[in-house]
């Protein structure tokens, strides 16, 4: 091994960079990166309403959290804990003990069922939804939008049916492949993109991603599942089978209900600003809670490529392994999103002082030093959670839906006065609020010794 590989080596120990970690954080600093550009590029090629209808259709898209119910969460969970006991073959098999196979069967099997009434139901109800929303909020002719608001909700339906089996992949600990997928998506999917932009596709633009991401995702599991295929196709002894009321509702209603509460919290604003204050003023709300959204995504690669690892080391009762492994995570994932956010702000100042003309269609400074503060406190919240989580529980329910009434109160008031005022709210309730109250829950675990 030649010095520079053995310098690289190291580097990878000390960052924890396995490759689970390194191509989860590729993908997520390709995203970064790509969505950098496409931020320069969204001014430079769609009018500031259209920007406004582009950032207001993902928001009102994530309604499809109403419909998927927390169950993709569960269900890396619940493989990862089967899994834990069971050995996988060179042809994508499962050898172990029955009751474990068995499980993991009948949760293959649940799913594909649950899954496809969901998109189902989504792709009809969150359709008529955001084209009512759009049709009496909206300033632009129906024309305008309606065609890419319908194609739009069925490549999101379609990602919402096929999610579970990325899900199951995951759990069994194929992190590191599953977001090699995503990257390819990604890299594709801007491609496209950025060429629908530049030839002038206008409000088109906003199908893409989610176009290209159905068709990449479906080439894959046909390709890539056969695990997932595997355990769909094996007959199960009725006493192995999973049972849904006692293994699965216990959980999902619990993380449902803050999941929807998460909608309240993170994916308000936009459509809140869209209906007091118009298109434009939620497009520059939008353009920055995109930015932001992608240092923590970037960020928190660490802890959501180790998750699996947490609910493995809680099924073998390897505590000490387990809060080491979540300390040292938790500290690169703070630390990375706190400088990265901190860094843009001076940057967005800065641009924003020399006069840029981009800079208009962005939030002001000041809100986005708010935005700053919220999403390194958020993504503490968001790992904590993840670690509780891993016990196959769900403490943050009441906490959840508390926070999340707060944020739907400040938000609407606070929209009506002024957008710094209502992030300025958002803000103090993340941090004397839902931050206090997560790390009085996490340290119950953490204390934990079974």
């Amino acid at each position: 091994m030649s010095v520079l590989q053995l310098k690289i080596s190291r580097f990878r120990a000390i960052a924890g960079l396995d490759f689970h970690v390194l191509v989860t954080l590729l993908f997520r600093g390709w995203g970064i990166l790509a969505g950098g550009a496409t931020v320069f590029l969204l001014p430079l090629w769609l009018s500031p309403t259209e920007q406004g209808y582009y950032f207001t259709f993902a928001s009102v898209l994530a309604l499809q959290v109403f419909f998927e119910l927390g169950l993709n969460q569960i269900v890396m969970q619940l493989v990862s804990h089967e899994v834990a006991h069971l050995t996988e073959t060179s042809d994508g098999r499962l050898t172990g003990k029955e009751s474990h196979l068995g499980r993991l069967s009948s949760l293959a099997r649940l799913i594909r069922r649950w899954y496809g009434v969901s998109a189902m139901l989504f792709a009809i109800i969150g359709g008529i939804a955001g084209a009512v929303f759009f049709s009496q909020k909206g300033t632009e002719p129906v024309s305008v939008w309606l065609g890419a608001w319908v194609v739009l909700v069925g490549a999101t339906a379609v990602n919402l049916w096929l999610s579970p089996g990325l899900a199951v992949m995951e759990g069994c600990g194929k992190v590191g492949q599953v977001a090699r997928l995503r990257l390819v998506q990604s890299v594709l999917g801007y491609a496209i993109l950025w060429a629908t932009l530049l030839s002038g596709g206008g409000l088109w633009a906003a199908t893409v991603m989610p176009v290209v991401s159905a068709l990449c995702t479906g080439y894959w599991l046909k390709a890539h599942g056969n695990m997932l295929h595997w355990l769909s196709s094996q007959a199960v002894d009725i006493k192995n089978q999973l049972n849904w009321r006692k293994d699965v509702l216990p959980l999902q209603w619990r993380i449902a209900l803050s999941w929807a509460s998460g909608y309240l919290i993170f994916n308000l604003f936009t459509p809140m600003v869209f209906s007091h204050h118009g298109a434009v003023e939620a497009g520059r709300l939008g353009m920055a809670l995109t930015v932001f959204s992608a240092i923590s995504t970037i960020g928190m690669s660490w802890v959501n490529a180790k998750a699996p690892n947490f609910t493995m080391h809680i099924a073998r009762g390897e505590r000490r392994e387990l809060n080491s492994l979540f300390k040292a995570l938790f500290i690169r994932s703070t630390v990375a999103i706190a400088l990265t956010s901190t860094g843009f702000v001076f940057v967005a100042w800065y641009l924003t002082q020399i006069g840029l003309p981009l800079m208009l269609r962005i939030a002001s400074p000041n809100v986005l030093a708010v935005l700053a503060i919220v999403t390194t406190v958020n993504s503490m919240v968001f790992a904590m959670a993840i670690y509780m989580r891993a016990h196959r529980e769900e403490p943050m329910l009441t906490q959840s839906i508390v926070v999340g009434v707060m944020i739907a109160s400040v938000v609407y008031m606070g929209s009506i006065y002024g957008i710094l005022t209502m992030m300025l709210l958002y803000m103090a309730i993340c941090v004397f609020v839902s931050l206090p109250w997560t790390i009085w829950l996490f340290y119950r675990y953490l204390k934990r010794t079974n």
